[in-house]
């Protein structure tokens, strides 16, 4: 729409109709009010943005000047070209520096702006408002004292009417009056009844003339054109705003693609680095240097002491994805093993076929034919049992057995525990079991390398949960929880109250929840998270990658370099979640919805950012999916 067709519209019949209405006031006070609130959240975005992008440029210049000086730094970084053109690349960060500061400058110049027509605009509002409220009432209250005259002249014309009509002999009067005077004194009241009513009809029409004539022209006028100037300023403004941001990423791509030929661009300062050159150029050069400080390397040879050789457990092995096949668990490599060890192995009627792995730079198995001369071996078989777990066998773990313990006498059901007799004087079993390493734990009560406590809420849901909705994304009663927890860290043996005397013909669903809740308390108390603090980003890395092939290699390699009690207790509870995963038709849990719940519970950090939840997840997920090719499957 044209500037010249604007007014043509204002000035139509129709709108000047509505603007000679009662209404037309209130009707463009609103309008201008909407105009002004526009303008305030306009100059907030303003003023929002100019903090935003100055801080941008300032923190860019900033950081840019303290990495081109650390690079200058010759004793901890290499001097050659890649240092070279990072330097002259960060240097275009603090050029970007003289652009944005520009940039921000406009943008304060057009908030101040915005809040100085804002300020005025609102001053004459408020003015035109007051002035025009005034003079409506002004008007409205003559109009009701017109009104009230007209009912009070009424009412005495009607009486002297009656008085006329009525019969002499029975009028009354309590002043004695005859019939004559009463007559007399009405129409006199009549009389100034009427010249009072006269007097305020004409005023009141005199008002209202008044208002259609002179004040409500002038107003409507004066708020047609502060909306017009405040919606024309603020229109102005956005087009300023849309050139400066032109200009600003004109400028910004100017500095570092130059249109002539004089200034190298950012693009051509990387393409300069010559690598090969520059590792050329180092070792020339620091020949010399390293060549005074080269010493014999001789490796020790690793020799058991005679005392322990009898005693020595066997080593644990785990399976190591084989690149050609890794679906196939027959094709996976075989550790070294010693003479004695091999032929053990024969006799027992195992498998005595092993391929010849090595590992690539990427740290996967590269597999090949002839002797076996990598780290990675067979199914990895979990050793090592203490006296505890001697003295507990992991027969009392069946959910049918009774245990025997006098700490669990009376006790029905998880909502009792905090009434139960737990025990609590110091004994041989007095070990904490939440917030102690796997590692230590397994060596006091754990059975297969796994932690007892484990392996007790893992069997009591396989036995009992699976087919319940929502297992592991509700939450147990918390005071049960936790007294379970403190009842198992007084006394070791008083897991077995997980799952005590559940009647499996009434399943209560809560004591599912709570023990749920427990195991994933159990991961979030780990000192340390249960794919270890060392390996832990590395499963963040592996994961962000979209070859799939990648990951399943790389997370295999991960899951391998675990220690044992991490490695077992993680292979148990992938097992586990992959079971509760195949009942996700009644249980509305699927692979993605576990590895959701499960991804920080196992990694453990405290790290509440989405971007890293997510990956966790996703470190899970991808665990769940191959888990057949990257463990050994349970018995």
């Amino acid at each position: 729409m044209s500037e010249i067709e604007a007014p043509r519209l204002l000035e139509s019949d129709q709108i000047i109709n509505i603007l000679n209405n009662d209404g037309s006031l209130d009707l463009l006070l609103n309008r201008l009010k909407k105009s002004v609130t526009t303008g305030e959240e306009f100059s907030k975005y303003i003023k929002k943005k100019a903090i935003i992008e100055d801080d941008h440029y300032s923190q860019l210049k900033k950081f840019g000047s303290q990495s081109r000086q650390a690079l200058k730094n010759p004793s901890k970084l290499k001097e050659d070209s890649f240092s070279d053109k990072l330097d002259k690349i960060i240097e275009f960060d603090e050029k970007l520096y003289g652009v944005g500061s520009s940039y921000v400058t406009a943008l304060n110049v057009m908030y101040d702006e915005l809040t100085s027509l804002i300020a005025a605009v609102i001053r004459s509002r408020k003015q035109i408002k007051e002035e025009g409220k005034r003079k409506e009432k002004d008007c409205q209250d003559s109009i009701q004292a017109a009104e009230k005259a007209k009912m009070k002249y009424n009412h005495l014309c009607d009486d002297l009417d009656k008085l006329k009509n009525g019969d002499p002999k029975k009028t009354f009067s309590l002043k004695n009056k005859s019939y004559e005077q009463q007559e007399d004194d009405l129409q006199r009241k009549v009389d100034l009844a009427d010249q009072d009513y006269r007097s305020k009809v004409a005023t009141c029409k005199k008002l209202k003339d008044e208002i259609l004539m002179v004040y409500r022209p002038t107003h409507t006028k004066k708020l047609k054109n502060l909306v017009l100037e405040m919606d024309i300023a603020m229109n102005v403004q956005l087009q300023k705003l849309a050139t400066w941001n032109e200009t600003l990423i004109m400028n910004s791509g100017v500095l570092v693609a130059p249109l002539t030929s004089s200034k190298p661009s950012m693009k051509e300062l990387a393409n300069a680095v010559d690598n090969e050159k520059d590792l050329y150029n180092y070792i020339l050069r620091s020949e010399k240097e390293f060549a005074q400080n080269r010493s014999s390397l001789v490796p020790i040879e690793y020799k058991v002491h005679p005392s322990l050789a009898k005693y020595e457990p066997p080593k644990s092995n785990k399976p190591f994805l084989n690149n050609s096949n890794p679906k196939n668990v027959s094709n996976m490599a075989l550790p070294p093993v010693s003479t004695a060890l091999y032929e053990s192995t024969s006799s027992s009627g195992s498998n005595t076929n092993y391929a010849n792995n090595s590992v690539n730079d990427s740290g996967l198995s590269t597999s090949g034919s002839g002797n076996v001369n990598n780290s990675y071996g067979a199914p990895r078989s979990p050793s090592g049992v203490s006296d505890a777990q001697t003295a507990l066998t992991y027969n009392s773990l069946d959910p049918n057995s009774q245990p025997n313990t006098p700490e669990l006498n009376g006790v029905k059901s998880l909502s009792q525990v905090s009434h139960a007799n737990l025990g609590s004087s110091t004994s041989s079993n007095s070990q904490p079991t939440f917030g102690v390493s796997i590692e230590e734990l397994i060596n006091f009560a754990g059975i297969d390398n796994v932690p007892l406590v484990v392996k007790k809420c893992i069997e009591v849901i396989e036995t009992h949960g699976l087919e319940l909705e929502g297992i592991y994304r509700k939450s147990g009663n918390v005071s049960i929880v936790q007294n379970l927890r403190e009842s198992i860290d007084k006394k070791f043996t008083n897991y077995l109250l997980i799952g005590n005397n559940i009647d499996p013909t009434n399943v209560i669903d809560t004591d599912i929840y709570c023990i749920a809740s427990l195991l994933k308390l159990y991961f979030a108390s780990l000192p340390e998270p249960l794919l270890t603090e060392e390996f832990y980003q590395s499963f963040i890395e592996t994961v962000k990658s979209l070859d799939e092939n990648f990951i399943a290699k790389k997370l295999h390699h991960l899951v391998y370099n675990l220690p044992d009690g991490a490695y077992f207790t993680l292979r148990a509870l992938i097992f586990h979640l992959n079971t509760v995963a195949s009942k996700s038709d009644t249980n509305r849990m699927t692979v993605k919805n576990l590895a959701i719940i499960w991804g920080p519970a196992i990694l453990n950090d405290n790290s509440m950012n989405p971007q890293d939840l997510s990956y966790k997840s996703k470190v899970v997920e991808e665990l769940m999916l191959i888990a057949n090719d990257i463990f050994d499957t349970e018995d």
